[in-house]
């Protein structure tokens, strides 16, 4: 008799679980709320400086600057592209260092090997 108690009483359970029990568009519909009330943002507090039309004036001003040191670095990368290119186009002697150096029309050009590093000066250049 025992036994059909535990059985009866996990039935009972059993019935107290189904009728408290949720389809799962309301389940579905739960975790939403849950997760909307979460993820929820909070109101910031407003805590800029107050000159921070200056900086936010400054830093476009950087981003600007940036964004041309780019650009320029790029075209000086293409251009000692076009020059190496040249340069061993021309088949020029190296010297014993290995480096090819000339002048023409006031430029001193040097190319170091293995780095493909190129220098150009100009005569009015400072050291």
């Amino acid at each position: 008799m025992a036994r059909k108690k535990k059985q009866n009483e996990g039935r009972i359970e059993d019935a107290r679980f189904s009728e408290h029990a949720m389809t799962d568009q309301e389940v579905k519909k739960e975790s939403e709320q849950t997760s909307r009330q979460q993820g929820a943002q909070m109101d910031l507090i407003d805590v800029s400086p107050e000159n921070i039309k200056a900086i936010v004036a400054e830093a476009k001003r950087y981003k600007v600057a940036q964004q041309q040191r780019i650009q320029f670095g790029n075209k000086e990368a293409e251009s000692k592209q076009k020059i190496l290119a040249l340069l061993h186009d021309a088949k020029l002697q190296r010297l014993d260092d290995g480096k090819i150096r000339f002048q023409h029309d006031g430029l001193n050009i040097t190319v170091t090997p293995r780095d493909e590093k190129v220098t150009v000066k100009m005569e009015d250049d400072e050291e």
